[in-house]
């Protein structure tokens, strides 16, 4: 293991349908699709491949593909993820990169994801033992799951028992129903009885692996937007439960779509989009990969086939508040206003103080030229969303006066209270873009997606809003869909969007697809 890996030199070999070039940096699938890997990563492959199952550490990955070089874990991981996501993408499951808590990887072909036990006393067995524990404990399991339920593309699914042809047990019926009612709230509280829920049906039905996926999903949302302190616990217990799910099923959607949450970046579309297409080609009633592929469609400024795809997701299931008020937002990207006014009243009758509803409602009058309804709603204070500090009311109110004033007196108010917020939180970072765009700012609103998508300049925090709200965009899973929105016409008319996107990743993303964005359309 330790000689370095000369792509120039490794031979070719198959990994299920997939035939990887090492020398072209290639996965080639048997249908045509291909792919090519950065350097780094292909080496990465070739090692773990080499192996054969066993683990490989880290110091063995930077001798052979870092030739020695002391490297951070921070480039370790970002490459062992880009694996992760063409295993799931391209890849399509016929192979799996497994993490072995303080020892290293290891490279499971599908053939291998129901490997024979350890050997007791290895490395392999003390780490699955030390999982196990942590499965077991129910109080860590529910420690700091909490986050509002949307995923990184900003859409939202919920489980639906997916084995049509089973009836569903009568004791399982009202655990699911529960569940679902507090999954589709959106809310810290909700997703952490759910988390017990889904947990409880894996107790008393271990063989049905839909209920294992659903629980990884639960905890890989936990993982990814709940408390930093708390993400490696949730990790944990997310790998665990999709790996049940997989021996049970090896292609369980729920357990493949959460392992790309839990490997989720800020340039995962593609990934994430061959995977939603490939779970719908078989299962349509997936609803969490309906509402994945609709986020990613939006976040790649593809908003007309967004809402295209929300509608038909709509159709399939029962309203929930994270749902309605995604439906407005891509109606309104795709510049169908009539349909987003409908949609947003649709949502303000069935959850009128719902904070994600109420807010949307507030940002589609704003932008649309009916600011002083912003303004009269947001000064209705009874009729506000609860648990949001007065002063994030204020703030917005200061946004609409600016809006409907146009007075610079009003706009250096409102900026300089927002721009300070800007700082605290991710969300309000993500929203003084779009303030500043829309009230004429575009180099304010340039400064901010700086520190917001590189960390350039101006520094912008993981916590979203506020620390009661217990809710964390990571740094390395940064939100594009604003990008598009009608309220940030402004920036993507400036030279420096061409920069912006390219840096991101955009611009290889719509090369590789052959797609062009909404905005560049005529």
């Amino acid at each position: 293991m330790e000689s370095r890996i000369d792509l120039a030199h490794e031979p070719v070999f198959r990994l299920g349908p997939i035939e990887v070039r090492p020398a072209l940096r290639q996965l080639a699938r048997e249908d045509g699709s291909e792919e090519v890997l950065e350097p780094r990563v292909m080496q990465v492959l070739v090692a773990l491949a080499r192996a054969n199952g066993a683990i490989v550490s880290r110091d063995d990955l930077t001798r052979s593909c870092w030739e020695g070089r002391v490297v951070g874990e921070d480039a370790i991981n970002r490459v062992v993820s880009r694996l992760r996501r063409a295993a799931e993408g391209i890849g399509q499951g016929s192979f799996r990169i497994e993490t072995i808590t303080k020892v290293g990887y290891r490279l499971l072909r599908a053939d291998q994801h129901d490997a024979p036990a350890p050997a007791p006393g290895s490395p392999l067995a003390q780490a699955r033992a030390e999982a196990h524990r942590l499965r077991l404990d129910r109080r860590a399991m529910l420690a700091g799951a909490g986050l509002a339920v949307v995923t990184t593309t900003g859409a939202i699914g919920w489980y639906r028992w997916s084995q049509p042809h089973k009836t569903v047990p009568d004791d399982v019926k009202p655990l699911l129903d529960q569940a679902m009612a507090s999954i589709r709230q959106g809310t810290p509280e909700g997703l952490s009885q759910a988390t017990g829920l889904f947990r409880r049906l894996t107790e008393l039905h271990p063989d049905q692996p839909d209920a294992w996926g659903a629980l990884a999903i639960a905890y890989a949302i936990g993982a990814g937007g709940g408390s930093p302190r708390n993400e490696a616990a949730m990790r944990m217990r997310a790998e665990q439960a999709a790996a049940r799910a997989l021996q049970l099923n090896p292609a369980n959607p729920y357990a493949r779509l959460s392992r790309a949450m839990l490997d989720a970046a800020t340039d995962s579309w593609l990934r994430d989009e061959q995977l939603c297409r490939s779970i719908l080609t078989t299962r349509p009633d997936i609803e969490f990969a309906w509402g994945m592929l609709s986020g990613v469609l939006l976040s790649v400024g593809r908003c007309r086939e967004a809402a295209d795809t929300f509608v038909q997701f709509w159709g399939k299931g029962l309203p929930d508040p994270s749902r309605a008020y995604t439906r407005a937002v891509a109606l309104w990207a795709a510049d169908r206003l009539d349909e987003a006014d409908k949609a947003m009243e649709e949502a303000m009758a069935l959850f009128p103080t719902h904070f994600a509803v109420w807010f949307t409602r507030f940002y589609l009058l704003l932008y649309t030229g009916r600011a002083a309804d912003a303004l009269a709603m947001s000064r209705r204070a009874d009729q506000r969303p609860t648990g949001i500090p007065a002063d994030n009311f204020a703030m917005i109110e200061d946004v609409a006066q600016a809006m409907i004033t146009r007075a610079p007196a009003d706009i250096d108010r409102a900026m300089a209270s927002n721009l300070a917020a800007a700082h605290r939180g991710a969300g309000f970072a993500e929203n003084t873009m779009q303030f500043a765009a829309a009230l004429g700012r575009v180099d304010t609103a340039f400064e901010v997606a700086e520190g917001y998508y590189f960390g350039r300049g101006f520094e912008v925090g993981e916590l979203r809003f506020q620390p009661e709200q217990r809710v964390w965009t990571r740094r390395a899973n940064r939100r594009t869909r604003l990008l598009f929105m009608p309220s940030t016409a402004a920036m993507r008319s400036d030279p420096r969007f061409g920069k912006l996107v390219g840096e991101i990743g955009l611009e290889r993303y719509w090369r590789e697809t052959g797609s062009v964005p909404d905005y560049r359309k005529t």
